[in-house]
């Protein structure tokens, strides 16, 4: 298999890496898929000069409730507010650069469409709230050194900042804010490290690819710190055609509890492990096309929170 071909099957692998934004987990259900779309800028043989941007939908219905790792129903949630149902599509638009053969900085920034429902019940007499919003969320700034031995093999470390660029103060019809979790910032801002490793196998054109990130408030607003998340990533890519690829990720989370006078912390955190299989297509040599389902292998939460039964992304990834 001549070079030319393997670097376009592993663009084409569905570009699956560089800075994921984790779910954020929670009573309510606000959350982004854990499915990683940045491959190609960590893949070997990224050049320097090369530019990427990257846009892709992201769609999460959360109506499962779950107490620990078991599916409960409403009449077995005792808690003072009956979550229902949220709806998360995800807008995320993605930037990178590479500036040299060691240096590269990725830019992310989500625009959060959410509806979520629950009935509040603080006094006896129920009461159902919705809220329906789309705002822009929290944006990433990732640098990256990167390290490449040669044409098949690649590493790198990343730090950066989540930015406190959503706002926390959505509120509905009735002037209700809503919870913390559930609004498209966080009001922190987080650092961001990490560590990445990618393989591609000369024979066959397949791949590799491992991840671990950990995200962490370093300043917080009005009471809320969002809970420590660290994330691992794995993946392996199979080519098809000089275009087509399968891969299949294995996504895991752990997240902490929130805290802070405005944070619900008996209702936050949680532990996630998912399958997510996805196919990309090459349309030209700079443009891939791909899609990818989250399926839920293992859900541990604290308290009693709103989870998923699958999520789904699609999007298209451009080189310039």
């Amino acid at each position: 298999m001549h070079l030319h071909t393997l670097r376009r099957g592993v663009v084409a692998a569905a570009v699956a890496g560089a800075i994921a934004s984790p779910p954020a987990a929670a009573s309510c259900g606000s959350a982004v898929c854990l499915i990683n779309t940045n491959f190609e800028i960590q893949s070997p043989g990224a050049e320097a000069g090369q530019g990427r941007v990257d846009l892709h939908f992201e769609y999460i219905k959360q109506d499962r409730l779950r107490s620990g790792s078991h599916t409960i129903s409403a009449a077995d949630d005792t808690a003072d507010t009956l979550e229902l149902e949220t709806i998360n599509r995800n807008f995320v638009a993605t930037l990178d650069y590479v500036f040299s053969q060691r240096w590269g900085v990725t830019a992310t920034l989500p625009v959060v469409d959410r509806n979520h429902s629950h009935i509040d019940d603080p006094t006896g007499e129920a009461a159902f709230e919705s809220w329906a919003f789309t705002r822009a969320g929290d944006a990433r700034v990732v640098g990256r050194y990167m390290w490449q031995g040669g044409d098949f093999e690649a590493g790198g470390l990343q730090f950066g900042l989540k930015l406190p660029t959503g706002t926390y103060r959505v509120a509905n019809g009735e002037g209700v804010q809503a919870e913390r979790s559930l609004q498209p910032g966080s009001g922190s801002t987080d650092v961001i490290v990490g560590a990445y490793y990618s393989r591609v196998d000369a024979a066959t054109g397949a791949s590799v690819f491992a991840q671990a990130t950990f995200l962490g408030a370093v300043a917080t607003s009005d009471g809320y710190r969002p809970g420590n998340q660290f994330g691992l990533t794995g993946s392996v890519t199979w080519p098809l055609s000089d275009a087509a690829a399968l891969q299949l990720q294995l996504n895991a989370l752990f997240k902490s509890r929130d805290s802070g006078v405005n944070a619900e912390s008996d209702l936050s955190g949680g532990r996630y492990l998912f399958a997510s299989p996805g196919v990309s297509y090459a349309l030209t040599r700079d443009t891939t096309i791909y899609a990818y389902a989250q399926l839920p292998l293992y859900q541990y939460v604290y308290g009693t929170q709103l989870t998923t039964d699958w999520a789904a992304v699609g999007g298209v990834s451009v080189r310039f």
